[in-house]
């Protein structure tokens, strides 16, 4: 009974980490529905094999953003600079999120220790935030527009370069969540980490959206640019 609830949690998270990413870079997300739920449950799948049969809680946010960069970019076909950008900053999201959270119970006594109840509990109420926030998004328009499909950027300097440079900095802040939650119980520094990365990324990601517009509205943008 404990891996069927695992699973149907787990894909509850995955899928509205993924939708929360889709609405971050405003993608048409009806015509990706049967794309979404497919993934959701391959990466449920996964997450149980790294959380119960391997017993790697402690590395799972080392490797499961590899294989979300995977999907989005051989399923999804955005091109690999960006999927790794859109992977990267929609992850942080999820886990900014699920850090709140952990923080918060934590002040009453409570750890969300893989396969608890109250694991269970903090992933539902997580996912329920994040498709809230990304319902928000979306009707708001509060996205970004400067991710584009079918070309691969040419040009990494610039805005491009730093965008690379957080998408790595970004993966390594992410990596480290298990890791200081699970093995050191740091939730505060959790926390803040995700808040300086995740806060980094958007910066950097908005400027892209202000230069990519300029551009547009000069003629001139390209997926050089």
């Amino acid at each position: 009974m404990n891996v069927l609830i695992f699973l149907i949690i787990s894909m509850w998270e995955w899928f509205a980490l993924i939708m929360l990413a889709f609405a971050l870079y405003r993608f048409e997300i009806r015509y990706y529905v049967g794309q979404l739920v497919f993934s959701s449950f391959l990466l449920a799948l996964f997450s149980y094999m790294v959380f119960n049969v391997f017993d790697l809680k402690i590395f799972a946010t080392l490797i499961q953003p590899i294989v979300v960069f995977l999907f989005f970019w051989l399923l999804f076909k955005i091109p690999i600079f960006y999927a790794g950008l859109v992977v990267v900053n929609g992850y942080l999201a999820y886990c900014l999120v699920t850090s709140v959270i952990f923080y918060f119970i934590k002040q009453f006594g409570f750890v969300s220790i893989p396969s608890t109840p109250t694991s269970f509990a903090t992933q539902s109420i997580a996912g329920l935030i994040v498709l809230f926030l990304a319902r928000a998004v979306v009707k708001y328009r509060l996205g970004f527009s400067f991710v584009q499909h079918g070309h691969e950027i040419k040009n990494i300097s610039g805005t491009n370069l730093k965008l690379l440079i957080l998408t790595i900095i970004g993966y390594i802040a992410l990596s480290s969540f298990n890791i200081l939650y699970y093995g050191a119980n740091k939730t505060l520094i959790v926390l803040i980490s995700m808040i300086v990365a995740f806060g980094l990324m958007q910066y950097w990601t908005l400027k892209k959206e202000h230069e990519a517009a300029f551009l547009k509205r000069n003629k001139k943008y390209s997926m050089d640019s």
